[in-house]
C-alpha cells in the first residue's frame, strides 16, 4: 500500500485536491491511500481517502516553522511514502524545511512522473529551464512541490467523502511572528489561471503592456507576459505564465513575439489553441501553435482589436 500525504492549502483547496494526480502517479500499480492535511481546514476535502484535522490559533497558520514542526508531527505517526506540497509562496518555504528535517531530497516544481523499472521518476526544467532533467527518488518518503494547475484529477474522483481524523501535535512551539498593523485591502480576484483567452506579451512585443488590455476586454480575456518582461519590470510576476510564474490552461492562448523557452512552454497546460507573431519564424512557440502569423506583434495586436471593435 503506498501511503501519500497532501498539504492541504486552505486558499487553493481545488489545486491541493489536484495533487492527488500525482500520488496515483507515484504509486504507479500499488494500491493507495491518500491522506489531506489540513490545519484549520473550515471545508470539506473530497476526493481523498483520509483527512487529518489540526487545529492550531490562526497566527501559527502564518508560520511555516510552525506548519513544518506539524507536518513532522504527523509524519512520524502515520509514516507516509510521499508528502506533496503546492508551490505556493508559502508551500516553497514549507518544503525546503520539512525535507531538511525529515532528512531527505526534494524535487521542486515537478511537471511530470514517470514509474519503471528504473524507479520513481520526478521530471522537473532543469539549467534555467534549457532542459528536462529526470530524477530518480530513491529515499523514502518521496517529497516535491508541484505548481498550481500542472496536474488535473478528473472530476469523478472528487466525490468520495473522506475519513476525518483529528491529530493534536505535542510540543508545538509558539510563533514567533508577530502582528503589527493590519491593513484592509481590495481583493483581487483576477487570476489568469481561471482566464479562458490569455493575451501573452514576450520580449518581442516593444510597447506598453497597457495597451493590451482593450483586445483581452474585446475577447473576454486577461493579459499575461513572459518572464522577460517580468524581468525587465515591464509586468508584474502575478501575471507571469511559466515555471516561475504560474501554470494556464485557457482555450485560447494569443502569444505576442514570445519565443518559448522550455521555461514558459512548461506554463502552458492543455492549451486548446495557440496563436504566434513572431518576427522569427524559427522561434519555438511557432511550432506549437495553431496558427502562425509572421510579423510584428504589437501591429498585429492593434489591427486586431481594431477588427474586433468594427
Amino acid at each position: 500500500m503506498f501511503k501519500g500525504l497532501i498539504l492541504i492549502d486552505n486558499e487553493n483547496i481545488e489545486y491541493s485536491l489536484d495533487l492527488i494526480e500525482v500520488v496515483k502517479r507515484l504509486a504507479g500499480e500499488e494500491a493507495t491511500f491518500i491522506y489531506g492535511l489540513g490545519i484549520n481546514l473550515s471545508c470539506e476535502a473530497k476526493g481523498l481517502d483520509a483527512v487529518i484535522h489540526v487545529d492550531v490559533p490562526k497566527i501559527q497558520l502564518k508560520d511555516s516553522r510552525v506548519v513544518t514542526d506539524i507536518v513532522q508531527q504527523v509524519h512520524e505517526e502515520y509514516q507516509f511514502d510521499s508528502i506533496i506540497i503546492l508551490a505556493t509562496e508559502f508551500g516553497r518555504m514549507v518544503a525546503p524545511r520539512l525535507a531538511m528535517r525529515l532528512e531527505v531530497g526534494l524535487v521542486a516544481d515537478i511537471t511530470d512522473i514517470e514509474v519503471d523499472k528504473r524507479g520513481k521518476k520526478l521530471i522537473r526544467p532543469a539549467f534555467s529551464g534549457n532542459i528536462m532533467a529526470s530524477i530518480v527518488c530513491e529515499s523514502s518518503p518521496i517529497m516535491a512541490s508541484v505548481h498550481p494547475n500542472v496536474f488535473h484529477v478528473d472530476a469523478e474522483e472528487l466525490i468520495a467523502v473522506p475519513e476525518k481524523l483529528t491529530f493534536v501535535p505535542s510540543k508545538l512551539k509558539a510563533s514567533s511572528i508577530e502582528v503589527l498593523e493590519i491593513i484592509e485591502c481590495e481583493e483581487n480576484t483576477v487570476d489568469i489561471r481561471e482566464a479562458d483567452v490569455l493575451v501573452s506579451a514576450g520580449g518581442g512585443f516593444k510597447e506598453p503592456i497597457d495597451q493590451l488590455q482593450g483586445l483581452a476586454k474585446e475577447l473576454t480575456g486577461l493579459v499575461s507576459v513572459s518572464k522577460q518582461l517580468v524581468d525587465r519590470k515591464r509586468a508584474p510576476r502575478e501575471i507571469q505564465v511559466g515555471q516561475s510564474g504560474k501554470t494556464v490552461s485557457p482555450d485560447l492562448y494569443i502569444a505576442l513575439g514570445i519565443y518559448g523557452s522550455t521555461q514558459h512552454i512548461e506554463g502552458l497546460k492543455n492549451v486548446k489553441e495557440i496563436i504566434s507573431v513572431n518576427t522569427d519564424l524559427g522561434a519555438p512557440m511557432n511550432y506549437l501553435a495553431s496558427l502562425v502569423v509572421h510579423g510584428d506583434a504589437a501591429e498585429f495586436a492593434r489591427k486586431l482589436s481594431t477588427k474586433l471593435k468594427g
